[in-house]
């Protein structure tokens, strides 16, 4: 049976209050945004952050450690490296110095790789600007240097070129 309708109704439905809005969509995004913006930012200055963490802890955060967690136990043992030693000069604790009227390198050596390494030779570049002045190469017998150890070294030099305005040491 069809009942009429009142004229005042018009078949609408009734009113219902509206559900309570959930901003997770908002929250989300802005999670999403977060954790990129925080991967960028690492990705930017993994070789600061990798410089200052432990050297324990470097091992676990390369790139074979990452592959391990990922791939199959077979392949999750990475090829074995050879131990390879790497020398390099601190140069934020190295500086050269005019001291009795002789100018004199002073810094430390600092051995990066993974083998014990000795040094045999200094080479100094004298610069001003962008230019090259010249080159010279010194005996420096120093080591060995433990992997991750470190170093100090003299060495006085002869006089530098003319309008030298930087000299940068470099280990062989």
């Amino acid at each position: 049976m069809i009942r009429p309708q009142p004229h005042y109704s018009a078949g609408l439905p009734a009113i219902a209050t509206p559900r309570p809005k959930i901003h997770w969509r908002r929250w989300a995004t802005a999670l999403v945004v977060l954790i990129f913006v925080m991967g960028a930012a690492a990705f930017a200055y993994r070789h600061e952050i990798r410089s200052r963490l432990p050297t324990e802890w470097r091992a676990i955060l390369s790139l074979e450690a990452a592959r391990g967690l990922f791939a199959s136990p077979a392949k999750a043992i990475p090829p074995a490296t050879p131990a390879t030693p790497r020398l390099e000069i601190d140069l934020a604790v190295s500086n050269v110095e005019l001291v009795d009227g002789r100018y004199v390198v002073r810094g430390e050596l600092l051995n990066s790789g993974r083998a014990a390494a000795s040094t045999t030779a200094l080479r100094l570049v004298f610069r001003k600007g962008d230019d090259v002045l010249g080159e010279r190469v010194y005996s420096l017998v120093e080591g060995p240097v433990a992997p991750g150890g470190r170093l100090s070294f003299s060495r006085p030099l002869d006089d530098p070129p003319d309008g030298t305005t930087n000299i940068v040491p470099i280990v062989e």
